[in-house]
């Protein structure tokens, strides 16, 4: 029946959730701890922005269709914003993201794999 209820919750309330649950905040750094956050944070944008998508996909009323296109227009809003923060803090992401994004051709082709 606890499975039951879990799986009732939204995708960003079981992340939360989660998180309140494997809250690291002993003994770790508090930018170690604030990165935890965030990541858990964009899990549950991300996986909201799937089940949003699919509702949007099945439903067949159109004003429900905006106001479903309304709330993935959100959570993309909310995904940028993690991702953004995130990569001002984290150095390496930093570097990573610079390289990756907004290139044309291939994804592949332009990381280098040693």
């Amino acid at each position: 029946m606890a499975q039951e209820a879990q799986q009732e919750l939204h995708p960003s309330q079981q992340a939360s959730k989660q998180e309140s649950k494997q809250d690291p905040q002993q003994g770790l750094p508090a930018p170690l701890v604030d990165m935890h956050r965030a990541i858990s944070a964009l899990i549950g944008q991300l996986e909201s922005l799937d089940s949003n998508g699919q509702r949007f996909e099945s439903c067949t009323d159109p004003e429900l269709r905006r106001v479903l296109a309304n709330q993935g227009d959100v959570a993309r809003k909310q995904v940028a914003m993690l991702l953004e923060w995130m990569r001002r803090r984290d150095v390496k992401l930093d570097k990573e993201m610079k390289e990756a994004l907004f290139k044309a051709g291939p994804i592949v082709a332009q990381f280098h794999y040693e």
